[in-house]
């Protein structure tokens, strides 16, 4: 068939509809149409919203008070009697400022604002690793104020981080070593 004929049926076809059946063909393909844009709208929006929480991440953790916490209590021995904690000011603010920041970021992530793999790859490490030093001080103080509620996002993120975590580091493997083929 040749493009000529090709057209000429098409004419005619389309002079053979109705004026409604046009209307609902065009009014068909606005509404796909609309519905693609705004599917691809929502993808853009999304992960504009990740990149914000991961800046916003980002700036929350490279704060010098942030970074100085983190030393101090990277020092202490794992699962530290609260005692020793509640002895010395400095590390006692020190697990203060981590598990504050940590619940925060704890309900981040169940609010679904930030999601737990982008947690998982920026502080998984953090994360473990402070809860395994202060786990015995957050019980300590749970049960020294008869609630529950105190340090809940914290723990719910370092279990989520166990649980569900797919970050290709971990606290054996390095980002240097887990990405070494990558390429820019």
């Amino acid at each position: 068939m040749n493009l000529r004929l090709f057209i000429f049926s098409a004419r005619r076809e389309i002079a053979g509809m109705d004026i409604s059946t046009i209307a609902n063909v065009a009014t068909a393909i606005t509404v796909i149409t609309g519905a693609l844009f705004g599917w691809f709208e929502v993808r853009h929006f999304r992960r504009e919203r990740e990149e914000r929480a991961a800046f916003e991440l980002l700036h929350t953790m490279l704060t010098s008070e942030w970074l100085r916490s983190a030393v101090l209590i990277d020092t202490v021995p794992d699962n530290v009697a609260p005692e020793v904690l509640e002895a010395d000011a400095r590390m006692l603010d020190a697990a203060h400022s981590i598990g504050l920041i940590l619940e925060a970021v704890g309900y981040a992530v169940y609010a679904r604002i930030v999601p737990l793999g982008m947690v998982d790859d920026m502080m998984g490490g953090i994360v473990r690793v402070s809860w395994r030093k202060m786990e015995r001080y957050v019980m300590h103080d749970r049960a020294r104020s008869g609630s529950q509620k105190g340090w809940e996002w914290f723990q719910w993120l370092y279990l989520q981080v166990e649980k569900h975590g797919k970050s290709k580091t971990s606290l054996r493997l390095g980002a240097f070593d887990a990405h070494r083929d990558w390429k820019p």
